[in-house]
């Protein structure tokens, strides 16, 4: 049930995402939603950062959502900077949902437009933390 996605970079600087989904319940026949979407639910390059996106889909194909938040790190935003202007994106074609994201020198980032997102992380002393509600600490 529901998205589960993964955000990483290693040592070297080297970027993954991966993003899995439980499905829309009573989907049309046919339909493909945005996890499996490179660009859309999840993306990866190791000259920026990793992003994975969930929500409802529709809205996150049309923006390319997690393309988008990493090419906003191209351009020089810090990750929740960029998690905020893809938001944006998402909110423009009346989508709902989040986004986490790495860069490649490990500073992570989340945005979402959805009562809570659950989360979790490693913090700066490698301490794993997790959080549901948007007060609920970074990232």
């Amino acid at each position: 049930m529901g998205t589960v996605g993964a955000v990483v970079v290693d040592g070297d600087g080297r970027c993954a995402a991966a993003t899995s989904t439980g499905g829309t319940q009573d989907k049309f026949p046919g339909r493909i939603g945005d996890s499996p979407v490179l660009g859309a639910g999840t993306w990866a390059d190791d000259r920026a950062g990793a992003a994975s996106a969930t929500g409802w889909g529709e809205g996150i194909l049309r923006v390319l959502l997690t393309r988008s938040v990493i090419a906003e790190i191209e351009r020089g935003l810090d990750t929740s900077a960029a998690a905020a202007a893809g938001l944006k994106g998402l909110e423009r074609v009346g989508g709902k949902g989040g986004v986490i994201v790495v860069n490649r020198d490990g500073t992570p980032g989340i945005a979402f437009n959805t009562p809570r997102m659950a989360r979790g992380w490693l913090d700066a002393g490698g301490e794993i933390r997790v959080a549901v509600e948007a007060d609920e600490g970074a990232p």
